[in-house]
């Protein structure tokens, strides 16, 4: 009996101990199981939060566009040499200092049938029953528009060259001779007294012109017409009385064809062939 006991005792205690070994070696192998999964989780910990990092900042970047990397393929090249912005153009303009845009504008003393007038675009000659439209002046020449037909050619309008004479004939049969005797500009002249030379100064009805400038045994003489009224060959000093009033030669220059007048307190310098208007 006793000999029982004693193998159920070693039965039991390899049995305990089976079991304790089979027990350690479960254990032996759980925490590096337990290990793997746990490094396994750690990488993917360590993989989410590098992705979640990465995902932050371009979040950040997009919150914050100076952080952007530009793409360059967006922008077009750009010649330094070319201005951002294009310059006004001040050309063109009538007023500032850009140029100006005055058109001068020309008298001319003309005469139909030897009956002298001084015309400007829009005039019509003769006085009383007009036959012509002064169409055009300019610096050379004035054109003569028919009122009323035309021409026997069958022309609407003649010019006439500054320094001509031209006899033209209507188709009605009537005839008129028609003649240049000098161009002026029609603008003002310069001056604080009024004074200027090349220009007409102004229109008020009164028109004075050189018809020439000669010299006589060293004399210096000027043949000088006020308001159609024709007064030769005055000297230096002379004082000529008009239908203007007083007009007082102050100057005659032979070789630059000039002549300097006086009328009240106005000086003129006058060109021959040049029609003031006053």
């Amino acid at each position: 009996m006793t000999r029982n006991k004693r193998t159920l005792v070693y039965v039991a205690f390899a049995l305990i101990l089976g079991a304790a070994l089979a027990t350690a070696v479960v254990l032996a192998r759980t925490p590096a199981t337990a290990g793997g999964s746990a490094a396994k989780a750690a990488a993917s910990q360590s993989s989410g939060s590098v992705l979640g990092d990465t995902l932050g900042s371009a979040s950040l970047v997009a919150a914050d566009p100076a952080k952007q990397e530009p793409l360059l393929d967006k922008f077009t090249s750009k010649d330094p040499f070319i201005p951002l912005t294009t310059p006004s153009s001040g050309g063109g303009g009538s007023s500032g200092g850009g140029g100006s845009g005055t058109t001068t504008a020309y008298a001319a003393k003309i005469k139909v049938d030897g009956t002298s007038y001084t015309v400007v675009n829009g005039d019509k000659v003769p006085s009383g029953t007009a036959a012509f439209s002064i169409s055009s002046v300019t610096s050379g020449d004035v054109t003569f528009a028919v009122i009323d037909g035309t021409l026997e050619n069958g022309d609407s309008a003649i010019t006439v060259n500054l320094g001509e004479s031209v006899k033209a004939t209507l188709k009605s049969g009537k005839s008129y001779t028609l003649a240049v005797v000098s161009i002026g500009s029609k603008s003002s002249g310069g001056g604080s007294n009024g004074s200027g030379s090349g220009g007409t100064i102004s229109t008020s009805g009164h028109t004075i012109s050189v018809l020439s400038v000669t010299s006589s045994s060293g004399v210096a003489l000027a043949t000088i017409e006020v308001d159609g009224k024709t007064y030769p060959d005055k000297k230096v000093g002379m004082v000529i009385t008009t239908s203007w009033g007083q007009v007082k030669i102050l100057a005659i220059d032979v070789n630059g064809q000039t002549v300097t007048v006086m009328h009240g307190d106005q000086t003129v310098v006058l060109h021959a062939g040049q029609v003031v208007v006053k």
